[in-house]
């Protein structure tokens, strides 16, 4: 079948389309690659027998179809009639697709995230079509294309809800048993997605023929949520078939539990002071050098230790270290009692109340730091001081 179609390869329908690369056939239809459009674009043109006393009713189906509208959904672009060889044909030229679902699974099957998403935008596309009234009437493999990087389902086989297929051919696996009687219904393609879905991921179309109350058994090795999905698709009763939204709510995750958020302040100012002790015990690391290894400053460089005037703030006035030796005037100032005329012990900090007295201030040092060291000290550090001045 396949070679009685390749010889077309070349030939111009209509006087417009050529023909290019044969793509595939079935028992009653072909496709081969086409131009479409200014600029010329790739297209697919599909060919079906032209039976007159369906034809017309073809035509309208095609021309309701091409009204649609959906990201997942191939348009339709042109359709006419034309003649190959002896053969009169009805044509119809659609948005053109790299490849199909049928073309992947001989070689593998479907990830279990690839099965997600060709689930996902099957039901898009078959909530749109069901919720106006119309059925898909042919899904299968075959008619999942990819367009790039989306999945599009075929558009050219979409007819009203409860109308007959106008194509011949015996009923396949994909078709639902009630169609002959019946005709396409939303229950219908339910039953066709489920088959489609155990063949992505078995590469294996039949339910089998074991039977579960009645219904085509399906295999327990597919993965969850699907198996449950699948087995709801190919139930024998219509009626008790899911719908599109009973697998859409399947495929939801379980919603995640709302908690009331919790304000811990606890937590907030364990953490303030975390960083507050960190910032000062860093600080003699960074503001502060050893005293033996402070360089001599020349004395006049030195302030006197003594509080500040009462008429200006105290923080105005930073504290200073006292000189190597104090002068008697600076003794006398501060009512210490001179010391013997003997050679002077080491230089100390002169304290103003016991080191071991509660609160005392050990030492006022105003820390020397050079300009490069200024530069790669940042932050701030809040510290309340409390001052004991001698009477």
């Amino acid at each position: 079948m396949s070679e009685a179609w390749k010889q077309w390869e070349g030939t111009v329908v209509d006087g417009r389309f050529a023909l290019r690369e044969f793509q595939g056939s079935s028992d009653h239809s072909a496709v081969f690659l086409t131009f479409y459009g200014s600029p010329a674009q790739k297209a697919a043109i599909k060919f079906i027998d032209a039976n007159p006393a369906s034809a017309q009713l073809q035509f309208s189906r095609w021309e309701r179809a091409a009204r649609l509208s959906h990201p997942h959904l191939i348009r339709l672009l042109h359709w006419g009639r034309c003649q190959l060889g002896n053969a009169p044909m009805l044509y119809v030229v659609t948005e053109f697709a790299e490849e199909n679902l049928s073309q992947i699974l001989p070689h593998r099957p479907l990830t279990t995230t690839e099965t997600e998403y060709m689930l996902r935008s099957a039901l898009e596309v078959l909530a749109y079509l069901h919720g106006a009234g119309f059925a898909h009437a042919r899904l299968k493999p075959s008619n999942l294309l990819a367009v790039r990087d989306q999945l599009k389902i075929s558009g050219d086989t979409i007819c009203a809800a409860g109308e007959k297929c106008l194509s011949p051919g015996e009923p396949t696996v994909y078709d639902a048993p009630e169609i002959a009687t019946a005709g396409a219904s939303p229950a219908g393609d339910i039953w066709s997605l489920g088959i489609t879905l155990v063949e992505a991921l078995t590469q294996r179309a039949a339910p089998g023929g074991a039977m579960r109350q009645g219904d085509p058994a399906v295999p327990e090795t597919l993965p969850a949520p699907f198996l449950e999905i699948a087995r709801q698709c190919v139930r024998l009763d219509p009626q008790r078939r899911w719908a599109v939204s009973d697998i859409a709510a399947r495929l939801l995750p379980p919603p995640a539990p709302v908690q009331k958020p919790r304000i811990r302040f606890g937590y907030v100012g364990a953490a303030v002071i975390v960083l507050a002790l960190a910032a000062l015990l860093a600080a003699p690391k960074l503001l502060r050098r050893n005293p033996a290894e402070t360089p001599a400053q020349p004395p006049g460089q030195l302030k006197s230790p003594e509080p500040p005037p009462s008429d200006q703030p105290a923080a105005n006035a930073p504290a200073t270290r006292p000189p190597e030796e104090a002068s008697p005037s600076t003794r006398a100032a501060r009512k210490i009692p001179p010391s013997p005329a003997v050679v002077p012990p080491p230089a100390q900090p002169i304290p103003t109340r016991s080191d071991n007295a509660p609160g005392a201030v050990a030492e006022k040092v105003m820390p020397s730091v050079s300009h490069r060291s200024l530069n790669t000290i940042t932050g701030k550090v809040r510290v309340a001081v409390r001052l004991a001045v001698d009477k």
